[in-house]
This record gives structure tokens, sequence and C-alpha cells, in this order.
């Protein structure tokens, strides 16, 4: 049986197809920063803020038309691993995949830690899934290494699997309870998944390489080894993994100033308590070792990368991550 999810007083779907920003009440100012961007380029898809609680939504969203749904799995809480780093809003994708059946045909459950650059959500939403019930981004562990094991395979003494970024993941809700996922995620979490990892070994531990892979133009894991490269690639959306988030002061001399300004922007106007992007009135630059070493780096990488790039026809074309 599903999740009843519950949905901010005002809001009904309007479409089939939704992309949902995962986050608590504590992220929600860098959470309206993707949200109000795919609002304004005005595709055919249900956009919403989703939390495992209720929260209250700022006018700024819900006159865009943004809502919110709150989710969560009470059965699951005691088998699920958090910390100060991750609240249980790190588990929305699984929650999501179970409430939303019978409300939107497919999800696109997206982390607060994103920017939204270019791209209709909602074609690739409805693009071919190869059959499978969810579909992600290759981890940028095995971009140029399609082939390695990950330490949580190794832990579960698995063979190496194709192994997927949780910070993107879509979801067709009716084949996530046919092929009855919920049931799985909670077995696996109760029996494995204590010192393995969070939700991506979770959702990876099931699946093993069963699920669709996605262009990583939509979940372009930005670090050292891939920055130099993004502003060629145009990725849709720009993950900022790791601790630097665009918001924070040690994003500096990283994170290029627009993407550093995008966040600031909304902050600023929309989100005046919250904490703001620090604006020095200089530009930051790299130091001159850890520059050298990214593009060391990048140029090491430059044949694996680019094979990995053209392995997909498009940006909406999915491939099977397990046809290398």
């Amino acid at each position: 049986m599903g999740l009843t999810p519950i949905f901010n007083p005002g809001f009904a779907p309007r479409s089939d197809l939704a992309v949902v920003i995962a986050c608590d009440a504590n992220y929600l100012p860098y959470a309206a920063v993707p949200a109000l961007a795919m609002a304004a380029a005005a595709h055919g898809h249900d956009i919403l803020i989703g939390g495992p609680e209720p929260v209250e939504m700022p006018d700024v969203l819900t006159r865009q038309g943004i809502g919110h749904v709150a989710a969560r799995d009470e059965a699951l809480l005691d088998a699920l691993p958090l910390d100060a780093r991750r609240s249980l809003a790190t588990y929305m994708e699984l929650f999501l995949g179970n409430a939303l059946r019978g409300h939107y045909r497919r999800i696109l459950v997206i982390d607060a830690d994103i920017l939204y650059e270019r791209g209709d959500p909602a074609r690739l939403l409805s693009a071919d899934m190869l059959g499978h019930a969810v579909a992600a981004v290759r981890d940028n562990r095995q971009w140029r290494t399609p082939g390695r094991k990950v330490r949580e395979f190794k832990m579960l003494g698995e063979p190496a699997h194709p192994y997927f970024n949780a910070g993107v993941v879509m979801i067709d809700t009716e084949g996530f309870a046919t092929q009855d996922l919920p049931a799985r995620a909670a077995d696996f979490a109760r029996s494995k998944l204590a010192g393995l990892g969070r939700d991506q070994a979770l959702m990876n531990g099931i699946l093993k390489g069963d699920w669709a892979e996605i262009s990583p133009l939509w979940n372009w894991q930005f670090t050292s080894a891939s920055a130099h490269l993004t502003s060629m690639v145009d990725p849709c959306l720009i993950h900022f993994i790791g601790t630097r988030k665009p918001w924070l002061e040690t994003s500096q001399g990283i994170v290029p100033m627009r993407m550093r300004e995008a966040f600031g922007r909304v902050l600023s106007q929309h989100f005046p308590n919250a904490p703001q992007v620090a604006r020095s009135g200089r530009r930051h630059w790299p130091e001159p070792a850890a520059l050298r070493g990214a593009l060391f780096r990048q140029w090491r990488a430059a044949g694996p990368m680019l094979r990995y790039l053209n392995r997909f026809a498009d940006q909406y074309t999915m491939v099977d991550p397990r046809s290398y």
C-alpha cells in the first residue's frame, strides 16, 4: 500500500509529470532557486518542494504555481540512518516514489544543491526508460572508469555494478510499486544499510544496475575534475556535490560567480533571513596548485570522459548502464 502524500493548501496536480526538489524546512531557501528557475521556463510539468513534514510555503513560490508535498514512511524510520548533515529529507525519492503513485505517472526528484540552467524536464520525464522503474545519472566515480567497484558493493561482497548518484532520480511510480521496490528497500535498510551509507547506498543496493542511465547533463556533478568542462558541456542541472556549496564562502574561487549569483539573487530578494552568499567586491581565484591539479585531472581523463559523453545520442535518450 502506498503512503498518503500531504499537499499544501490550494495545490492540486495539474500534470501527470512532476519535478520535486527534496529538502526539509532548513534547505527551503536553496530549493527555491531551481524551483523558481524551472517555473520561469514554463515547461509542461508540475514543480514541487518535497519534504518529510508539511511546511508553510512562501508567497514567492506559490504565486509561481510551485507546491509542496510531504511524505514519510513511518514503518521505515527506525531503519534509516541519519546524521547531522543528512536529515530524513535525504530519503525523499524513496518516500515520494511510493506516495505519489496515482497522483503522478513519473517524478524527477532532485536535491536542493542543484542549479537549473536549461533543458525540458517534461521531455525527459516522457522519455523511454527502457522498461526500468528508476532512471538516474551514473555517479562521477564511474564517469571515467565505468567498471570501478564502488565502496558499497565491496562492503556488500557484490561484484561491480553500474552505480548512480542519488541527487537526481527519475521514478515511474507504477513500476516502482509493481517491482515491489518499497518493500525491497525496507528489507535492505533493516538488514544491510547500517554502516553502508544513506539513500544512494540503499537505492543502488536494491537495484544493482537495474536502472536506466540518463545523460550526465541532467546531473552534472561539479567537482575540480569536471569544473572546466562545464561551460563546454552546457549541462541542464548542475549538482554541487560535496561541502563547497555555492552559497558558502568556501566556494569562492571554485564555483563560478554566475552560479553563486543565481543563489545570491534568490536569497537576498526572497529569503533575507537565511544565510546569504558572501559578496566581497572582488573576484576570487583558485590557488595555483589547486588549478594545476584540476587541469591535470581533466587532461588525463579527456579520452574516457569524451567516450562517456558520446554514449548518449542526445540529452533525452537513455541507455542501459550495463551496455559498456
